[in-house]
């Protein structure tokens, strides 16, 4: 039984370094049994050589979708073999600019019509499959700039872990996330006003003090997200300052948050929960309407307020379920 076959697409990645090897492997004889002194690995560094006479390292590397640890380690080997030779760039002495000497010109020399031989022969392993290989793995890499494999897997496992997701009320130890995750989203938007300033540094004072409520979000033991209910004197409740670590928002994070701020007004009995929020932020706008919320020319909360942009919208509470 052939595993890695058998596994499919959970062996992609082993199957297509399989043949990588495979093939690799085949092209290293050839070069042995014509006693040329090279490394298929070594291939498109010296091939990229042969078509711009210096590089440097971070220009390979940009060139060929490799790390620089990577382009660095195979230009150390073919330093060594004698392939090429390195030196400081002369406009900029922090650069190292490596080019063929004159054993890597002949070495290159001899094997071109041997690549001519390999990129023919690939040509017809290709045409033999009736697929288009090429084509498809460049469909593969595409898909894989917009979104990478981690980011994909890493999606699934938290959307099947949000099970595990927990929202817990305000402790010290809980305060940083606080001002780091709201920080964060208004200097994307925004910037940081006093009136968010004095909340965000001391919410204790500010919000907890007066009959308020802070809640985060966890993910194992990883605070992951926010959200406050303000107490005004008036007797009004607030939800506000909801905020998500970036990394993780899109996995209904904030729904978990606005619908713990929701509960809590509820077992207050309040008869309305209301919110100040930016039409600039759409996501969080069709959020809010699509828990009840609606755009009031109302303003309960009097004081101090923002520079920026804001609306006013209300939930009656007594409608929720």
């Amino acid at each position: 039984m052939d595993l890695i076959n058998e596994l499919g697409e959970l062996a992609f990645a082993s199957r297509l370094k399989r043949l990588s090897e495979r093939l690799l492997k085949d092209v290293t004889r050839i070069y042995k049994e014509l006693e040329v002194d090279f490394e298929a690995r070594w291939f498109p560094i010296l091939y990229s050589l042969t078509l711009k006479t210096k590089m440097s390292i971070t220009e390979l590397a940009g060139n060929l979708s490799l790390t620089h640890p990577a382009v660095n380690q195979l230009a150390a080997e073919m330093e060594k073999a004698g392939l090429i030779n390195s030196a400081k760039d002369r406009r900029d002495e922090r650069r190292r600019l490596l080019q063929l000497t004159a054993n890597g010109k002949k070495t290159a020399k001899i094997l071109k019509p041997v690549w001519d031989d390999i990129a023919i022969s690939t040509r017809e392993v290709l045409k033999e499959t009736g697929k288009d290989i090429l084509n498809g793995i460049e469909a593969v890499e595409q898909n894989l700039d917009k979104k990478e494999m981690y980011d994909r897997v890493r999606g699934k496992i938290i959307r099947r872990e949000m099970a595990n997701l927990t929202v817990e009320r305000y402790r010290p130890a809980y305060k940083k996330y606080f001002r780091a995750f709201n920080y964060r989203w208004l200097r994307e938007y925004f910037k940081v006003e006093p009136s968010d300033e004095r909340l965000l540094s001391n919410p204790k004072r500010e919000i907890l003090d007066k009959g308020g409520e802070v809640f985060f979000a966890l993910f194992g033991k990883q605070v992951v997200g926010t959200a406050a209910l303000i107490k005004h004197e008036n007797g009004v409740l607030e939800l506000a300052k909801m905020a998500v670590e970036p990394e993780f928002r899109g996995f209904g994070i904030g729904k978990r948050l606005l619908e713990r701020v929701m509960g809590e007004a509820k077992r207050r009995k309040a008869e309305r929960l209301w919110l100040a929020t930016s039409p600039k932020l759409v996501a969080a706008v069709g959020l809010y309407e699509k828990y009840g919320f609606r755009t009031t020319s109302e303003n309960p909360f009097g004081g101090e307020g923002y520079e920026r942009c804001t609306v006013v919208m209300v939930c009656e509470l007594k409608d929720q379920p």
